[in-house]
């Protein structure tokens, strides 16, 4: 191997440069730091290691979400060594009054979990584990735009903790119905996310109406290996279409208020690429910008309460 490509997080990358010095102390490696955005395992840098002729992608900080044929990759995970005691003695009040509860965290606190459990058991509530599936690849995990492990045992528990950030917290409401208790060991803040949730679905179904009178929709093609969805673009270009209303589709890496106010003549954005563009920047945007199963209630293609029973995510 003579070329490497790390690729971080923006959390991680304090720490690049001590890698990066030290990769080539060790091996002799020509070592590149890429300096853009990552957002999870679906962004991996692909076009750079094109660009630099690389042999290799270090991808640390995420799970291995998608394939890349592209270039060599590995994902390098990260736990945190974080102690999550202040958390769980604040989210005690909050689940006491539960029997059964599903738990999920993301890949940094994974290791975590025993504690949990164990926390959960003094207080006498029955720890559900969410199990591996979907794009998740351990027993335990979520990741922001996959939350089928919670659909899985939604049923077996009366409410679920999700360790992690206030999107992580976020999507899992909106993809069970059931009490969904946020534990941000960062902020070292408990939420419950019924409001949070209830406010959301409010906003997303005022913005669903301000799409029902459009004539003109722009379809959001996202060109990043993990956030390219053609499938799902063709299909509601067809649908959208045949509802007698204009699509056009437009390829992009990132999205920005900035990027899609260059395009007139279109009334809605319908957003395939990640769903967090929608959930928690969609402010920053002049003009809806739908996800997929809220672009097809704005055309009567399908109910919000349906949606809603789905899950929107």
């Amino acid at each position: 191997m003579r070329r490497l490509l790390i690729q971080m997080p923006d959390g991680l990358k304090p720490y690049a440069a001590n890698i990066s010095r030290e990769l080539m102390k060790r091996t002799g490696v020509e070592v590149y730091i890429s300096a853009g955005p990552c957002y999870g395992g679906c962004d991996v840098a692909t076009g750079q290691a094109k660009l630099l002729n690389v042999d290799l992608i270090a991808h640390y900080g995420h799970t291995e979400f998608v394939r890349v044929d592209d270039c060599p990759t590995i994902f390098l995970e990260a736990r945190s060594e974080m102690s999550l005691t202040e958390i769980l003695d604040r989210l005690e009040s909050k689940i006491s009054i539960y029997r059964r509860v599903g738990v999920a965290t993301t890949l940094q606190h994974l290791n975590e979990l025993g504690e949990v459990e164990e926390r959960l058991e003094r207080l006498g509530v029955e720890a559900v584990i969410t199990p591996r599936c979907g794009r998740n690849r351990y027993c335990g995990q979520i990741i922001g735009c996959d939350y089928t492990p919670l659909k899985t045992v939604s049923g077996k528990v009366e409410s679920f903790i999700v360790i992690g950030s206030r999107f992580h917290g976020l999507g899992a409401s909106l993809a069970v119905e059931k009490p969904v208790i946020l534990a941000d060991p960062y902020l070292s803040k408990v939420t419950d996310m019924e409001w949070e949730r209830r406010s959301l679905i409010n906003r997303r179904y005022a913005m669903i109406e301000r799409a029902k009178g459009a004539k003109s929709f722009g379809i959001i093609l996202g060109s990043k290996i993990g956030q390219y969805n053609p499938e799902t673009a063709e299909m509601l270009r067809r649908i959208i279409a045949a509802r007698g209303r204009d699509a056009v589709t437009i390829v992009a890496d990132e999205v920005s208020s900035s990027s899609l106010g260059n395009f007139e003549g279109l009334d809605v954005f319908v957003n395939t690429a990640c769903p967090r563009l929608s959930l928690d920047d969609s402010e920053k945007f002049t003009k809806p910008l739908l996800l997929p199963k809220e672009a097809l209630v704005s055309i009567g293609e399908v109910g919000w309460e349906e949606v809603l029973g789905q899950g929107l995510i």
